[in-house]
């Protein structure tokens, strides 16, 4: 809440000393697809499998839900904050993983029914389970269409996600280690639109 409130604030106080206009503010949710998730689920099966243990990770499809605010300025300039898309994977292992992201950009025709648009921030993976470590901040750099109600956008993401996981010495044998992934990378998302 108080992020939500500091990009309002933001919003009020920039700008070509124009008003604060509440039908410049825009509600978004959808649904997004990331590439780097099969490396998470083979991660967990390794560690498994070198513990001695069947592995059975499942994530059918890495589709997650996303949600967003974004401020358009009458100059083609907007600020977005972002939560998502989240993920869980579960079976024998547990991971939850949800990014959260603030962003400034230009949309190139902002009153057009069709207007592209780029953005660039930073994003935060807020990231727990079985053999999760720390996370460390990344760049978020996307680019997209809005559309009169719906939103698609490709974006990428180079937050790494530091995991425990096994790694096997020259004689077979597995010992702990750290491993780093980029969990997320390419993003491809569809929002729908409410002002």
């Amino acid at each position: 809440m108080r992020a939500l409130f500091g990009f309002v604030l933001l919003a009020c106080m920039t700008g070509n000393a124009q008003a604060f206009e509440w039908r410049a503010l825009e509600w978004r949710v959808g649904v997004a697809y990331a590439s780097g998730l099969s490396e998470v689920t083979d991660l967990h099966e390794d560690n498994l499998r070198a513990e001695g243990l069947e592995a059975d990770v499942d994530l059918k499809f890495p589709l997650g839900i996303t949600a967003g605010v974004t401020y358009d300025w009458p100059s083609g300039m907007r600020a977005d904050l972002t939560l998502g898309p989240t993920f869980f994977i579960g079976g024998d292992v547990s991971h939850f993983e949800l990014p959260v992201g603030a962003s400034i950009g230009y949309n190139f025709a902002p009153n057009a029914d069709v207007s592209p648009y780029v953005r660039a921030g930073v994003i935060h993976h807020i990231a727990s389970g079985d053999y999760e470590s720390s996370t460390n901040p990344g760049l978020l750099v996307a680019a997209g269409h809005d559309f009169q109600r719906l939103t698609i956008e490709v974006a990428f993401d180079d937050t790494d996600v530091e995991f425990e996981a096994a790694q096997c010495d020259a004689e077979g044998n597995s010992r702990p280690g750290f491993e780093t992934l980029n969990t997320y990378e390419v993003i491809a998302s569809v929002f729908w639109r409410f002002r």
